[in-house]
């Protein structure tokens, strides 16, 4: 890092590490540095030097924000570790309510017990005093037939009446011991609903300690994914590092060629030193310019950030809170049902007192924390009010600073496309996240899967441990008879070797006994005859003993072999000890499973009869409304093909009716304008008098004409009169044809009228709206049936499954238990084989201690021992 050296000096231009200090002293030697190379013309290094600048700023920049990013990480991490440790204290806290819950259900299974016990005794005591009022029935039955022949007798009132105070008695017991089975049996069903409760409640903290249990995993997932990232933001800024001490280097380098420059520009700027002096104090001016309006926008960046962070915290916190809230909800509902049933069982829920001032005491911490929460989070809304009082601030003074903004608007354009590009980033990095939090998903459930084959592997190990405990006890047996076959062995041996030391001594006799032969061979012709048979007899017995060294070798080899054995024996003894031991524990836990599924397949056996029993109920009912709704359709069809027919009818009729009603509506009109016509009748009546008067006047004018014109008929003479003679026949004829109508739709009205009261009479028989109301009504009812039916058949499809289920994992446990069966019986018959094998051992040594203990002394010169002696 600090090898550079400067160009005058031997000192390094970079320490190995700098601080702020030695930063705001290279700024403070910017801007001469900046003068001196403009006075010289020399502006490309100036603004060089300017960017550089700018480049420093940025990264400074960076560093701090990933810093404050590592800072609030660290925060995020420490916060889940607080989260971890809660979620444990929850989940242990809960493993004591459930380890106290089972304890109150064993002792309620305890006390079931004992009260079936109690019902079997009272049942039996029931059963002899029913055996005991027989026999004083039959006892009575023979005293009143003995009451006959001694009625005189005062020993049989007297007799009798004690019987019938006995009889009172034991009435009374009876009725005692009934009300007190009965007594038996409420209490009885009020400790089933309680175990069912207590069940449930089980059954719920079960749950909930799952939940916690996968909580945790989460989280514990979620810290190893904050770390691993801790681990990649660490390498980012030790990358950020190494590249701002580059371009710190690249800087201190442009500076010494600056310095270099300066000597060799100082000749040339002597002319414009005074338009250099004032361009240098713009600059100057415009540099610190810049520096204010980088300090606002770092100032107003970090503030935003700040603003971002806290309302991200304050989702959070509301999300949290909601969270609590549900719970809190639930632990409430909870709460409520605890009470009604405490309320219910008053003398039996003493235990469970404790279990609820805990939860109390658990309630007010969450209610305590969600009051901090809430704290919390009007803390957080006045400082969000007191930043934006701030920011409004800034962004007046922001509007006062827009002018310089102008001239800097592709520095921010900069800014914008790296800002652009961490977006990206961060784009990438959500999305990675998501996959990763899809992979977490899948390693839980991967990890439940382990854990349930964790647990099947230790119900097989407590199986093998209380293998491994019987096969011990077996070890320990043959142990004890292989030191006992062990003791015997070396009494043999010693044995064996004072056998050889007496066929020694025998042979150095025998080496005597020649000599004295040579010597006395003379005198023991006479006893050749003996001694040939002896030695007949003594080659058999040297054959007998050939023999049994050959049988020596073979079980000295065989006590090799055998203990060899043994060691390879004991090996395998101790691994199946350890396998036992496994076996055992698998076993018990085995055990302990199969009377849990037992209870457990009790439980459901009783649920599917009362499911089978509803069924069948439901059936019958079905049966019952499919019938009727048969019957209904039938009638319905029956009607709707009635309907259908007088719905024709009807129509025509309506048709018909509409039709008369017009007629009517005319005949009505046609009346009224009868009056009229009546008064023009009359009118018309007096005319024709008139006329009438007229025409005898003029017929007796024919009669004497008094002109020839006279006799034609001239319609021009008197055309008004013509006219009206005209409208007298027009009218008559239309009397005439309105007579004839009015006859014909009085006929039509009666024809309807009676149509009509046919009609009424038929509607009336029909059937009424509310017999389709009721119709509709059995179609629900039906619906609503059938999809109970279809939802009761469901849930019984899925608990056949789920006995289809534990009936063949119950089959692989006795496939199981056969086979570790099995597996000890094939033991066993090793185990007899080599006791058979001993036993046979201990035979031969016994044969070989049984044979002859003394040998004849006289041997033959060609016999030899085995052993070449």
């Amino acid at each position: 890092m600090a090898s550079e050296k400067g160009s005058g000096s031997e000192e390094p231009l970079v320490p190995d590490e700098f601080d702020d200090q030695f930063y705001k002293d290279l700024l403070s030697k910017i801007p001469e540095a900046t003068k001196a190379l403009r006075q010289k013309d020399t502006q490309d290094n100036a603004d060089n030097v300017q960017r550089l600048l700018i480049c420093s700023n940025r990264y400074k920049c960076n560093w701090f924000l990933e810093q404050t990013k590592c800072q609030d990480l660290e925060d995020e991490v420490k916060r889940l570790n607080g989260q971890l440790d809660d979620a444990r204290k929850m989940s242990e806290l809960d493993q004591e309510t459930i380890a106290q819950l089972r304890e109150v259900i064993e002792s309620a299974w305890r006390q079931k017990d004992a009260a079936l016990l109690r019902e079997q005794t009272a049942q039996d005591e029931l059963t002899k005093l029913k055996e005991i009022v027989d026999d004083q029935a039959e006892t009575i039955k023979n005293l009143s037939d003995t009451r006959a022949n001694l009625k005189h007798r005062r020993d049989d009132n007297k007799e009798k009446e004690n019987l019938k105070g006995e009889i009172k008695d034991l009435n009374k017991r009876l009725q005692m011991q009934r009300n007190y089975t009965t007594e038996l049996e409420a209490l009885n069903h009020t400790l089933e609903e309680k175990n069912k409760n207590l069940i449930k409640v089980l059954d719920e903290t079960s749950t909930e300690a799952f939940n916690s249990k996968k909580r945790i995993d989460a989280l514990t997932k979620d810290l190893s994914q904050m770390k691993t990232d801790e681990l990649k933001y660490t390498e980012q800024i030790a990358m950020s590092k190494l590249q701002l001490e580059k371009l710190t280097k690249m800087k201190v380098r442009q500076n010494l060629q600056i310095l270099s420059l300066k000597t060799n520009l100082e000749h040339l700027n002597t002319q414009h030193n005074v338009t250099c002096n004032k361009l240098a104090k713009i600059t100057v001016d415009l540099e610190y310019a810049i520096q204010e309006r980088d300090k606002n926008k770092r100032d107003l960046a970090q503030k935003t950030n700040l603003l971002k962070i806290r309302e991200d915290e304050i989702i959070k916190w509301k999300q949290e809170n909601a969270k609590l809230a549900k719970l809190q909800d639930n632990a409430s509902r909870k709460y409520c049902t605890l009470e009604e049933s405490r309320k219910e069982l008053e003398d039996e829920n003493l235990r469970l007192k404790t279990q609820f001032n805990t939860q109390d005491k658990e309630f007010e911490a969450l209610r305590r924390l969600v009051q901090q929460f809430e704290r919390n989070n009007n803390n957080l809304t006045k400082e969000r009010d007191t930043l934006k009082i701030d920011l409004l601030a800034e962004h007046k003074t922001a509007e006062e600073s827009q002018q310089t903004v102008q001239e800097t608007q592709h520095e921010i354009r900069a800014l914008k496309d790296s800002l652009l590009l961490q977006e990206r980033k961060n784009k990438k990095l959500n999305e990675e996240i998501i996959i990763l939090n899809n992979e977490k998903s899948k390693k839980t459930d991967e990890i439940q899967s382990l854990l349930d084959k964790m647990d099947t592997l230790q119900n097989k190990i407590h199986l093998k441990e209380s293998y491994e405990l019987e096969l011990k006890r077996t070890v320990s047996d043959a142990e004890a008879q292989y030191s006992r076959m062990k003791a015997q062995h070396d009494v043999l041996v010693n044995e064996n070797n004072s056998n050889l030391r007496l066929i020694q001594n025998l042979n150095e006799e025998k080496s005597k006994l020649r000599n004295n032969i040579e010597n006395l061979q003379n005198t023991i012709e006479a006893l050749k005859g003996k001694v040939s048979y002896r030695d007949s007899e003594i080659g058999k017995l040297q054959l007998q003993i050939d023999k049994m060294e050959k049988e020596r070798r073979l079980l000295k080899n065989e006590l090799r072999t055998s203990q060899l054995n043994h060691q390879h024996t004991r090996a395998e003894l101790y691994e199946k000890k350890k396998e036992n031991d496994k076996f055992l524990k698998s076993q018990q836990e085995e055990v302990k499973k199969l009377t849990r599924l037992q209870r457990d397949l009790d439980n459901m056996i009783d649920e599917k009869n009362s499911i089978c029993a509803t069924l069948t109920r439901k059936e019958e009912q079905f049966t019952d409304l499919k019938t009727e709704f048969e019957n209904l359709q039938r009638s319905h069809d029956i009607l709707q093909s009635e309907f259908s027919k007088n719905c024709d009818d009807m129509k025509l009729m309506r048709v018909e009716i509409k039709n008369l009603l017009t007629e009517r509506n005319v005949l009505r009109k046609d009346r009224e304008s009868a009056a009229n016509l009546r008064h023009e009748l009359l009118q018309m009546h007096r005319v024709f008098n008139q006329q009438r008067v007229k025409a005898r006047a003029l017929q007796e004018e024919m009669m004497t004409p008094m002109n020839v014109h006279r006799w034609r008929n001239l319609k021009g003479k008197d055309p008004h009169k013509c006219d009206l003679i005209q409208k007298i026949q027009f009218l008559r004829r239309q009397l005439l044809h309105y007579n004839v109508t009015n006859l014909e739709q009085e006929r039509a009205l009666k024809e309807s009228q009676r149509l009509y009261s046919t009609l009424k009479e038929f509607i009336v028989k029909l059937p009424s709206i509310k017999i389709k109301e009721e119709l509709n009504e059995v179609k629900s009812a039906l619906s609503l049936k059938t999809r109970k039916l279809k939802a009761l058949k469901a849930e019984i499809s899925v608990k056949s499954i789920e006995e289809k289920s534990h009936i063949v994992e119950l089959e692989e446990l006795k496939n199981d238990l056969t086979k570790v069966k099995n597996q000890l019986l094939n033991e066993r018959k090793s185990k007899e084989k080599l006791l058979q094998e001993r036993q046979t051992i201990m035979q031969m040594q016994m044969q070989c201690m049984s044979a002859p203990p003394h040998l004849q002394t006289n041997f033959t010169p060609s016999l030899k021992h085995p052993n070449g002696i």
